[in-house]
């Protein structure tokens, strides 16, 4: 059983290190704050990945106080990411990602007070999960009123919101039942893994093929110019 959480643990992290790839050569040639923040961001995943698999195997115990760490590195860059898409669509977008962000660090603070840092921050990250869906049900309202047609193709910002939004949608159901399959344990504990690693798969294909619509939409613009 172990060999196999570290075999599902190893290509999660073959998983998140061929978005890094993708992200360092589509993403090359943009010098945006953005594309620069995300390129930073997954080196962080993968590097928080690989620390938390070696520190389990070496010393044998809970990786979680890690992985509290990393979820504030991971609220900020989604809130931000969240952030970018809108600013283009409404003069409100500061304020809409800002409220996440505020409420997923009054949770965490909260949690970290009450049960200390070496326990997972279960309650934060869910509810962090359910504002993202939220706010991405927003950007996507927002861009179906917009009368400007967008070619999808093209389109980095509807791409990578749409991977925020299956991915904290998915984990913000996995996060609800969680402690309802953990009894049945080790038959859930499989599902539960296979879970993650799927979301994993779809947040970060999807987030590759939003790289690729980055470098067509430059290649396109600067074909005009």
């Amino acid at each position: 059983a172990t060999l196999w959480i570290s075999m599902t643990h190893i290509i999660n992290i073959l998983i998140e290190i061929s978005c890094l790839i993708a992200s360092l050569f589509f993403l090359r040639n943009d010098v945006t704050r953005f594309s620069c923040i995300t390129t930073g961001y997954l080196a962080i995943v993968c590097v928080t990945e690989i620390i938390g698999l070696l520190y389990v195997k070496t010393f044998h115990q809970s990786n979680a106080w890690i992985y509290n760490i990393f979820i504030i590195f991971e609220a900020t860059y989604i809130s931000f990411g969240l952030y970018f898409a809108l600013k283009s669509l409404t003069s409100k977008a500061i304020v809409i990602c800002s409220f996440p962000l505020v409420i997923f660090c009054s949770i965490y603070v909260f949690e970290i007070f009450n049960h200390g840092y070496l326990r997972f921050q279960t309650l934060a990250i869910t509810i962090e999960s359910v504002l993202f869906v939220f706010i991405s049900l927003i950007y996507f309202y927002l861009l179906i009123k917009q009368k400007d047609p967008i070619n999808l193709k093209t389109h980095p910002q509807f791409w990578w919101v749409a991977a925020v939004l299956f991915y904290y949608f998915g984990g913000t159901i996995y996060n609800l039942f969680i402690h309802f399959l953990y009894k049945d344990f080790p038959k859930s504990y499989a599902i539960l893994i296979y879970i993650m690693l799927g979301l994993n798969l779809l947040l970060y294909s999807i987030w590759i093929y939003s790289f690729i619509c980055n470098s067509r939409q430059r290649k396109l613009l600067s074909s005009l110019y």
